[in-house]
C-alpha cells in the first residue's frame, strides 16, 4: 500500500516544534502493512501507548524510532531488564553522588537534585525540572509547570522488550500512561504539554503474560516475521542503487529456510539480512562464488539450523 503520513495530534498551545520530514527512501522503516500505519494512528488519536507484540527481528524495536523520524519528533529509548525499577522511566537518582556530596557535608536539601530526568518526564515536559536540582539558583521560585524558555519537541517514547521486567513493572506504569502525569521526587507534578503528548511504544517478546490492567489501556500490534517480498522491498529501499536482484533473492530464500528449520532458536533478523546483502555489495560475492557460502554462514546463518546456502 502507499506510505500514508502518520496523524499529528491537534494543536498545543505551546508553539509545536517542527523538524524534519518523511524517513528518507533509503534506509528508513518499509511501512507496508496497513495494520502498522493504522495502528500508531489510533494510538496517536487515542493517546494510549501501543503494545507491540512480535518475534525477534520483526522491525518491533525500529518502528519507534521510524515514526519519530516521519513525523520530526525526537525519539527517547528506554530497554528493559531484570533489573529495571518502576521509577527508572520517570527519574533516577543518583546514590553516589548524593554520598559524596554528604562525606563533605554539602547534601542539597531537595531529593530532586539528585535526580536526572528518565525517558517519560522527557517526554512529557523536558523543562519541567526538579526543584533543588543542581544550578538552580536558590532563591528563585521552584519550576513551574510550562514555564520554559521555547517549545520542547514532540516526543516517541520506546520502551522495549518490557516482559524482560519484574513483573510488578507494568502495573507501576498505569497511572502515569493513563493519566500522562506523575508526581516528582519532591512532590512536583511532571505531566504533559495539552495538545503533545508523547507516543508510547511498548515491545514485547511475549516471554512472559502482561497483566491484564496493562494491556486494556494499550493500543495492541502484532508482528509476523517477514515474508519474501517484505524482506526484498526492504532491501530495495535501503541498499538504493546497491541493490541486486540476483543477490538479495538467494540471501532471502536461504534466510526464510533458516527460519523454518530453526525451531529452538530465533531466525536471522532482517538487520541480519541487510548486513549480507551490504557485505556481498562491498566485496563483490555473488552466487556461486568461493566465498559465497562462508559470508552466509558468518552473517547470516551463524550456526542456527541445518539450512546451507543456495547458489
Amino acid at each position: 500500500m502507499a506510505f500514508d503520513p502518520f496523524q499529528e495530534l491537534p494543536p498545543s498551545p505551546v508553539p509545536e516544534f517542527e523538524a524534519g520530514g518523511p524517513a528518507p527512501a533509503d534506509g528508513g522503516y518499509v511501512f507496508d502493512d496497513e495494520r502498522i500505519v493504522l495502528a500508531v494512528n489510533v494510538a496517536l488519536a487515542t493517546r494510549r501507548p501501543l503494545l507491540v507484540f512480535g518475534p525477534p527481528g520483526s522491525g518491533k524495536s525500529t518502528l519507534a524510532p521510524s515514526v519519530a523520524r516521519h513525523l520530526g519528533w525526537v525519539c527517547h529509548t528506554e530497554v528493559i531488564t531484570a533489573r529495571t525499577e518502576p521509577e527508572d522511566l520517570l527519574w533516577r537518582f543518583d546514590a553516589l553522588r548524593r554520598l559524596n556530596d554528604a562525606q563533605i557535608r554539602e547534601v542539597a536539601p531537595q531529593l530532586g537534585a539528585y535526580c536526572a530526568q528518565g525517558v517519560l518526564w522527557k517526554a512529557f515536559d523536558p523543562y519541567r525540572v526538579a526543584p533543588g536540582r543542581a544550578g538552580d539558583v536558590t532563591d528563585a521560585p521552584a519550576p513551574q509547570y510550562g514555564r520554559h524558555s521555547g517549545p520542547a519537541p514532540r516526543a516517541v517514547v520506546l520502551v522495549d522488550e518490557i516482559d524482560k521486567a519484574d513483573p510488578d513493572l507494568p502495573n507501576s506504569l498505569l497511572v502515569p500512561l493513563d493519566t500522562l502525569r506523575f508526581t516528582g521526587p519532591d512532590g512536583e507534578e511532571v505531566r504533559a504539554r495539552p495538545g503533545a503528548e508523547p507516543l508510547v511504544v511498548i515491545t514485547s517478546n511475549n516471554e512472559r503474560e502482561l497483566p491484564a490492567p496493562f494491556v486494556r489501556r494499550c493500543i495492541l500490534l502484532s508482528l509476523e516475521a517477514p515474508d519474501r517480498a517484505h524482506l526484498l522491498k526492504v532491501a530495495r529501499s535501503h541498499l538504493g542503487a546497491g541493490y541486486a536482484a540476483s543477490v538479495a533473492e538467494p540471501v532471502a530464500d536461504h534466510l526464510l529456510k533458516i527460519a523454518n528449520d530453526s525451531e529452538a532458536v530465533a531466525g536471522p533478523s532482517t538487520a541480519e539480512f541487510l548486513d549480507t546483502l551490504r557485505a556481498c555489495h562491498e566485496l563483490g560475492v555473488a552466487p556461486g562464488s568461493h566465498t559465497w557460502d562462508l559470508v552466509l554462514e558468518v552473517a547470516l546463518s551463524k550456526g542456527r539450523g541445518s539450512a546451507r546456502p543456495q547458489g
